[in-house]
């Protein structure tokens, strides 16, 4: 066969290859990434969102991320503006056809100019959030559905390490993350999955931290964990046995309790799951099967808690 043939042969092959892969997921897709990974596209978390997505254009969109915290969270919410008025820009058609997907303050930039967008009546093809550092109740996030054509896909994690304590007690911004808790009511046109706790167990990660199972659960706010479920989430099989998400009203250690009931008296129970009030301070916690303290705080939060608990158990009776 001559070498022209062949090389024609190869080249059409390739453009049928490109035509199927973008066909499962859109023409393009752009990565916004998080915190110290912003300026170019190095690393498992960029080649884990090529390979998933398969769009015939991808494009990391770098921003001004690596500095310390509190300059950063600034630089995202300057860059959330520039994003949504880059997506207004774009002809329709192209909007149509575009994915975008962040993590970490990549997403909170991306839930931001989601909203946006979708304020000014505009909406890309889909917008995914993995692990957004963001307040779980920050106002302009209620709108987050609006700029989106398909449902959002929020990925959460209520045991991430870096959300629950660091960003929750050091972020600055005094409230739980969006990327543990989700949002605090349903939201339209926004899916919430928590990954399973077996994330880090299942999951394989890049260098030689990924190696210790113990160090993998410290870092368990890598994106790699996120794009793990998402894959899953895309190929229509989300994980079975996904975390319970309980929101959470005061930074909370998941430790194991030793009262046998003395102090507490039960206000409700359901499926081994129990809220509890202390009899002189009349503060609560909620207690999973293995009796350990998964939330705790006020009496009017953790009755609002426990009916999210309850409601991911359908059939059961109402609360006393």
């Amino acid at each position: 066969m001559p070498d022209a043939l062949k090389r024609t042969i190869k080249r059409m092959a390739g453009m049928l290859l490109a035509t199927a892969s973008s066909a499962a997921v859109g023409g393009e897709a752009w990565y916004v990434p998080g915190w110290l990974r912003s300026g170019t596209p190095e690393g498992g978390a960029w080649r884990s969102f090529t390979c998933l997505m398969k769009a015939e254009q991808t494009r990391f969109w770098a921003w001004d991320g690596d500095h310390r915290w509190s300059t950063s969270t600034a630089n995202a919410d300057a860059a959330a503006q520039k994003l949504a008025d880059e997506i207004a820009a774009l002809p329709p058609e192209r909007r149509a056809e575009l994915t975008l997907v962040g993590h970490s303050l990549g997403a909170r930039i991306l839930a931001r100019a989601l909203a946006r967008i979708g304020a000014r009546g505009m909406k890309v093809r889909q917008g995914i959030l993995l692990a957004p550092a963001v307040r779980n109740d920050d106002p302009e996030l209620q709108g987050l559905g609006t700029g989106s054509e398909r449902p959002v896909i929020l990925v959460t994690n209520p045991k991430d390490v870096v959300l629950k304590y660091v960003y929750a007690v050091a972020g600055g911004e005094g409230g739980r993350a969006h990327g543990t808790d989700g949002p605090p009511a349903p939201r339209a046109n926004v899916r919430t999955d928590p990954v399973p706790a077996d994330i880090t167990e299942t999951t394989a990660v890049d260098g030689a931290w990924g190696r210790a199972e113990a160090v993998k659960r410290i870092s368990n706010h890598h994106a790699a964990f996120y794009f793990a479920e998402l894959g899953r989430i895309l190929r229509g099989k989300p994980s079975k046995r996904p975390q319970m998400r309980v929101p959470q009203d005061k930074v909370n250690l998941e430790l194991k309790v030793m009262d046998a009931g003395i102090w507490w008296d039960v206000l409700d129970e359901t499926r081994g799951w129990k809220l509890e009030q202390h009899v002189l301070t009349g503060h609560c916690r909620i207690l999973n099967p293995e009796k350990r303290r998964v939330a705790w705080g006020g009496e009017r939060e953790m009755r609002r808690a426990f009916a999210t608990v309850r409601a991911q158990f359908p059939g059961e009776p109402d609360a006393r």
